[in-house]
């Protein structure tokens, strides 16, 4: 199942409850949350879209963003953190790491305790259909 939700260019704090809840209710187990923003107003709605999802048993992974940004400072959104300070047990950040596997992507948010693993990003081989990215 592939859920996509643009409004505006934004991901818009009633859309990404709603896109969670639609997904755990269609019986996804892992949601991928590859976005970032840092202003989330409505942030009660998100948290308890993500309480559901915890509840219910569904992993959540988030992507760390590209903006070589220290999370730990600049919150990001979607977080793993709630508005009340508990931290959700089933979201799991990721920020790219580059060319070393050791080190961080010099385009990725990064932050000891915000970002929970970090995956390759750079200079990926892969395949494609006829050639075509």
């Amino acid at each position: 199942m592939h859920i996509k939700q643009f409004v505006g260019g934004d991901e818009w704090d009633k859309d990404v409850p709603n896109a969670i809840i639609f997904a755990v209710d269609n019986g996804a187990k892992i949601i991928n949350m590859s976005f970032v923003k840092y202003q989330s107003p409505q942030i009660q709605w998100v948290d308890e879209a993500v309480k559901y999802s915890e509840i219910k048993g569904v992993l959540l992974l988030s992507g760390a963003g590209n903006d070589d940004v220290n999370t730990d400072s600049v919150i990001s959104y979607p977080t793993a953190v709630y508005n009340d300070g508990k931290r959700a047990s089933n979201v799991i950040n990721v920020g790219a790491s580059g060319y070393d596997s050791s080190l961080v992507a010099d385009f990725s948010n990064y932050g000891k305790a915000s970002v929970d693993i970090f995956a390759p990003r750079v200079n990926i081989t892969t395949t494609s259909v006829n050639n075509e990215l």
